[in-house]
This record gives structure tokens, sequence and C-alpha cells, in this order.
């Protein structure tokens, strides 16, 4: 077994709540990729019915659509696309994602004890590390 380490989830939310995480943007990329809502909720293995709640809440929030939706009739057929505001969402997320893996990959970083003398280690880090002269640090014996 790991060590455990940090988790957390990313969403966005305004003053009224929850308005886009990754339940909403996974179908988002689902339906761009299938090219529906119903296809995009089964690959992911959520009901048609949640799945277009997800969307109608965030909408609403967003006071915009994230897709556009045709229905197919008796003989199905129907299709959906994402909408500018939708691809922003996307766009915006994705931004935003990676930008929290790059801190929390600055929080954390492995080396090597180089040196012990006094009150002083010498550490040699595996990777770049951002630290000024006088910050500090926490050292965990590995």
């Amino acid at each position: 077994m790991s060590d455990p380490k940090p988790a957390f989830k990313l969403w966005l939310e305004t003053e009224d709540g929850y308005v886009f995480g990754p339940g909403v943007y996974n179908l988002l990329i689902a339906i761009e990729r299938t090219g529906t809502l119903k296809e995009a909720s089964q690959q992911l293995g959520m009901s048609y019915r949640y799945a277009w709640g997800l969307i109608k809440k965030a909408e609403e929030k967003l006071m915009e659509p994230l897709i556009d939706a045709s229905k197919g009739g008796k003989l199905g057929g129907g299709s959906s696309t994402i909408t500018e505001t939708g691809f922003k969402y996307i766009k915006d997320f994705e931004r935003i994602q990676d930008q929290w893996k790059m801190f929390l990959g600055s929080l954390v970083a492995e080396g090597t004890v180089v040196k012990v003398n006094n009150h002083q280690i010498v550490v040699s880090f595996d990777s770049s590390v951002n630290l000024s002269v006088g910050e500090k640090v926490r050292l965990i014996k590995a």
C-alpha cells in the first residue's frame, strides 16, 4: 500500500453554489466525442435523466446554454453539440486544473540528504524546487 497523499476536487461556483466541475466537464467532453447526450451519459455510467439534470442545473446558474440538443423523434437520432459557452468552460476548467496541478506539485519535492553539518542540512532535490533564503520548509524522513 502506498502512503496517503492529499487529494482535492476542483469545481467552479457562484454565491449560489456549485456551477461547473468534473461531472459537467466530463459530460461535455463525452458529448463532444459521441455527439449525443444519451451516448455520453451511457459512456460515463450515468442515467440520461441524471446527465440532463447536471447540464440543466449548470445552464440555469450560468444563465447560458452549454449544449444545443435536437430531439430525434420516435426513431431516435437526436444530437447534441457544445455551445461556444460550453467550450469556454471546458477550456477554462482545463486551464484551472493545470494551474492547480502545478501548484500542488510545487508543494511536494523529493530529494536526498547530501550533507548534515551541525544545524544545517543540504538536500539535493529530484526536481526543480523554488525556495528562497529564509523560507520555512518541513523535511519528513521517508
